[in-house]
């Protein structure tokens, strides 16, 4: 059950941080919070009256909800539930919302080569990455493996649907906040200002009245209640992803919560990784993708593919490390990022 409260402007969340009450001549800001999937999400926008900002903040929570209602894993009810279900029964019709999504999906596994794979349902079981977490046999990690990968999945992008051998099921975790947002923004545009903090992903649109964009923190990727860096955003979506609080303790093992869809293992990496993009779709992707790369690996790819990404991580000196591509530097060159 969705929980649903008019909350204060002012928030200190693991993204956002410092946006203050405002109210101008003609707006005032307006904020509502929920629980949609799985995750605390805080929208604010500015109207000119409270029914109007309220009614906004409506709008925005419901197209949320109506994309959870179609791609949860967890109700059963669901467009991607019913897929999975019918894992091996054949090439199975997709709504053109879900045949538009799953093209898209199906370009961004392409072009990170994998990195970025959401067909890997068997191998978070394997590693019960949604309950107390396990260390699965070498036996039983060759078959989730035999059960995952996008390369097992047929879609048919003409006639819109889509075929999964038996077993093999997808996971939503890398993808299904960023079409969220992006179903945000395209019923709501850019006319209005507004911001949505989705738990470690952030979408804005506009400008605040009495600013010049949204105050926007990059947390710390061991302690996720301090900001490490700040940005201001005027629009897009940057999406973090991070080991942290998330990652699992086994028998006194690490296990990460981002698998490495190659291997079949958590990515080595313990630090995080930002990705800001015009599209949240990719910004969720691309961060997953480039956490599995690491930062070596991961930045000669942003900058080959001129995407805008911040790798942080902890040295061994225990100071934090900073690297960015060079379309992150010069999208926030003019003092948007401090240490």
């Amino acid at each position: 059950m969705n929980v649903r409260a008019l909350t204060a402007v002012s928030f200190a969340l693991v993204v956002v941080t410092g946006i203050r009450p405002a109210t101008t001549e003609h707006a005032t800001a307006h904020s509502r919070e929920a629980f949609v999937m799985g995750t605390r999400v805080v929208l604010t926008t500015y109207a000119a009256s409270r029914a109007h900002g309220l009614q906004r903040l409506e709008q925005m929570l419901e197209l949320i909800e109506r994309t959870e209602a179609e791609l949860s894993t967890w109700r059963p009810d669901s467009e991607v539930s019913r897929l999975n279900g019918a894992a091996g029964g054949g090439p199975q019709p997709l709504t053109p919302a879900m045949c538009r999504l799953l093209t898209n999906v199906d370009r961004l596994v392409a072009q990170t080569g994998g990195t970025f794979d959401p067909a890997i349902g068997s191998l978070v079981q394997a590693w019960d990455l949604h309950g107390p977490g396990r260390l699965p046999s070498g036996g039983d990690l060759d078959v989730a493996r035999a059960h995952s990968g996008w390369q097992r999945i047929s879609l048919d992008r003409e006639r819109c649907t889509l075929a999964q051998p038996s077993g093999v099921s997808i996971d939503v975790g890398a993808f299904g906040k960023g079409e969220a947002l992006d179903r945000v923004r395209t019923a709501l545009g850019d006319s209005v200002p507004w911001l949505i903090d989705f738990g470690g992903q952030v979408a804005v649109s506009g400008v605040p009245p009495d600013g010049d964009g949204w105050p926007v923190g990059i947390a710390h990727p061991r302690t996720r209640g301090t900001s490490a860096v700040s940005l201001t955003m005027t629009g897009g979506s940057i999406s973090t992803s991070a080991g942290s609080e998330r990652d699992l303790t086994v028998n006194a093992t690490r296990v990460g919560h981002i698998l490495d869809p190659r291997t079949g293992r958590p990515a080595p990496f313990g630090g995080s990784v930002t990705v800001w993009s015009d599209s949240a779709l990719r910004a969720d992707a691309l961060s997953t993708a480039l956490y599995v790369l690491g930062p070596d690996s991961g930045i000669r790819w942003a900058d080959a593919h001129e995407v805008a990404a911040l790798f942080l991580h902890v040295g061994a000196n225990g100071t934090l490390q900073q690297r960015s591509s060079r379309a992150f530097s010069h999208r926030f060159n003019a003092g948007g990022v401090r240490p």
